[in-house]
């Protein structure tokens, strides 16, 4: 376990994590209060984002799985089979893009408006922007595939940081765009241009600084690029149940209940995606480190691994997770300056979702950064295929509150299933316990037993009541969390390599 690679990473993701709350931040107020009828055209520039999110399925799973495999063959000495894998994976990739970027022209002629229930959008404009989108995506495709494969090399965090740069510009460039009242369609070119840009950037800093990783086309065969495509069509599986949980719910809520809806729904989700993109920090810093233990088979460091960062997320969990309902009053006020969008039930439902988001994300990058996927890809588009089927029914009867309960279901089934299947990963010798996750199940139930009554009725109260409150929990939490899941073996750990690293430099 090499912890100054985690570190590296962790940072390069932390700062991505910031980029993403910088794009939460500044793109909703922008729509909200530089347009007319803000919170409406919001809505359906989520629902049009949400359309063509999708496409994301056709390729996510061929660059994961080639990524993956690069690295295993890499650490294992294997460096031609890497060379190979990665040349496949462009050659497949290149095609999709051709493919995709002539079939999606065809959306031009569709009434997507008309569709979609578009009011304050027409039916060109609407069409051209998920068109404009369609390309962004694709060439996101190979921008991915190549800024990613720096994990071969163990420099994950170069990479991630170009991913950070480009993220940076699409948002910074969109926000002067929504100050100026720009169309969809230029918005969409924005986000199309920044991507074409930084595919051609990343390329050129492979070619100068690791040209190891450049790929050569004349390795990859017809044989190979099959090869890929089986165990990447499950990863693929999971971009499709990623497009149904985040965007499935938004394209129902918008059919049945309108755009005014999408707009509260989305907004109290992305303030708890806020909590999800600190925690996946954690564990994504530690993908890199499964890949090459798996690839080495280091099944001991692993375990190892999985213990420790367990830890810390489940300790993360029952913090931050229990906190940031009673942050939402304050958002909604000083952030979007809209009090009245603030739903308490809502806010509490997310609040125990999103805890079993975190913990499932932590187990799942064991299955994910291995190439072991291919069971959990199943479960996972089941569980959500059967959300979103029940889902229509909950919302023309019950509302959002039945669509809540039924992916708070999903969850917890999938949850479940990857503790089985970690289980699983490891030699028969290796026993992986589960108690932290039970022990972390039962403090959150305390603790949400705990703020029930308080949030529900925290609408009625003053801003510096619901933070006063907020903050007394979270220290609560905190103590507990922490004796809970044995945190001072981690800091004095973390403290010893520091202690050590500085005398080296010193």
């Amino acid at each position: 376990m090499n912890l100054k690679r985690i570190l590296k990473l962790l940072a390069a993701f932390f700062t991505g994590q910031g980029v993403s709350i910088v794009t939460q931040l500044l793109i909703p107020p922008l729509f909200l209060h530089r347009y007319a009828s803000g919170v409406e055209l919001y809505g359906e520039w989520v629902a049009l984002t949400a359309a063509v999110s999708y496409l994301n399925t056709l390729n996510s799973g061929i660059q994961t799985y080639a990524n993956n495999q690069m690295a295993i063959h890499y650490s294992g000495g294997e460096v031609e089979q890497a060379k190979v894998v990665q040349a496949s994976a462009v050659k497949l990739s290149i095609g999709l893009i051709f493919i995709v970027a002539v079939a999606g022209s065809t959306v031009l002629m569709m009434p997507l408006a008309r569709w979609l229930h578009l009011k304050f959008v027409g039916s060109f404009d609407a069409s051209l922007t998920v068109f404009l989108l369609t390309l962004q995506i694709v060439f996101g495709w190979l921008f991915s595939l190549l800024f990613n494969s720096y994990m071969v090399l163990g420099r994950a965090h170069r990479g991630q940081n170009w991913g950070n740069f480009q993220r940076l510009a699409a948002v910074l460039i969109m926000s002067l765009l929504l100050w100026q009242r720009a169309s969809f369609p230029v918005l969409a070119l924005s986000q199309l241009a920044t991507a074409v840009l930084f595919t051609v950037l990343v390329a050129v800093d492979i070619r100068l600084n690791a040209p190891i990783l450049l790929p050569s086309l004349r390795l990859g065969d017809a044989r190979s690029m099959m090869s890929i495509i089986r165990p990447s069509a499950y990863f693929g599986l999971f971009s499709i149940s990623g497009f149904l949980v985040w965007q499935g719910p938004v394209l129902l809520i918008q059919m049945i209940l309108g755009p005014a809806a999408v707009a509260i729904f989305s907004l109290t989700r992305m303030l708890f995606n806020f909590s999800r993109l600190m925690l996946s920090a954690v564990t994504f810093s530690i993908s890199q480190e499964i890949t090459i233990m798996a690839g080495s088979q280091n099944w001991s460091g692993l375990l190892r691994l999985y213990d420790l960062s367990e830890r810390v997320v489940l300790f993360l969990v029952t913090t931050v997770g229990i906190a940031v309902p009673f942050l939402c009053p304050l958002a909604f006020t000083f952030w979007l300056h809209k009090p009245s969008l603030y739903n308490p039930e809502l806010c509490l439902l997310m609040a125990i979702v999103f805890a079993l988001v975190n913990i499932k994300d932590h187990k799942i990058q064991f299955q994910y950064s291995t190439n072991r996927h291919q069971q959990l890809a199943v479960i996972s588009l089941l569980s959500y295929v059967i959300m979103c089927g029940l889902g229509v029914l909950g919302l023309r009867y019950t509302g959002i509150v039945s669509l809540m309960l039924l992916w708070m279901a999903a969850e917890a089934v999938q949850a479940i299933s990857i503790l089985l299947l970690n289980r699983k990963l490891f030699p028969s010798e290796i026993r992986v316990s589960v108690a932290p996750v039970l022990r972390a199940l039962v403090l959150l139930g305390l603790c949400f037993s705990v703020i029930a009554w308080p949030l529900l009725h925290s609408v009625s109260w003053s801003l510096t009541s619901s933070a006063a409150i907020a903050i007394v929990i979270l220290t609560g939490a905190s103590v507990m969390a922490y004796f809970t899941f044995g945190l001072r073996e981690i800091r004095t750990l973390v403290a010893a390599r520091l202690r050590q690293r500085f005398a080296t430099v010193h």
